[in-house]
């Protein structure tokens, strides 16, 4: 056989690898929420979540932890968190600006100061945010850069 054919079957090979890990990734992170999506909707919440965990684990992990589950009466967690799913916009704009102040989340007072990621893009704030509110139980679904960024076009001090 020669090389060119073993090149052109391990090609083959590797691509069908890389398909079978990208369905695996696509149905762990499928919810109710994204079940609608159009195809191009699903490609891209898949993009989101996979770099949204990215960005996550650089900006957010640390103080939130990996698993989303906050330190202890000091930083709130974000699985099933009422603060940050009942209104994303604010979520948003918290993490391009930060938070000083108490907050309440999921019946849990909490009053530490969240250090503004001014740095980030629109793009890099919703892909976290879908990877966020996609992990642990969230189902927020697809949150798209124009959305994120109409949120950030509206902040408000919160």
């Amino acid at each position: 056989m020669s090389i060119r054919s073993w090149l052109f079957r391990g090609a083959k090979l590797f691509y069908l690898i890389f398909l079978f890990l990208g369905l695996a990734c696509t149905s762990q992170s499928e919810n109710q929420a994204t079940q609608n999506l159009s195809s191009s909707d699903k490609m891209r919440y898949n993009q989101y979540i996979v770099y949204g965990q990215q960005l996550y684990k650089q900006n957010c992990s640390n103080c939130h932890q990996e698993d989303g589950t906050g330190l202890g009466k000091v930083i709130p967690p974000l699985v099933q968190a009422d603060y940050m799913l009942n209104e994303l916009g604010r979520t948003a704009c918290i993490i391009k600006y930060g938070l000083e102040g108490e907050i309440e989340v999921n019946g849990t007072d909490y009053n530490q100061i969240m250090p503004a990621h001014d740095d980030l893009t629109a793009l890099e704030i919703a892909q976290i945010i879908t990877y966020i509110g996609n992990s642990w139980g969230n189902e927020a679904g697809y949150i798209s850069v124009k959305e994120t960024e109409s949120y950030l076009d509206s902040c408000r001090v919160y």
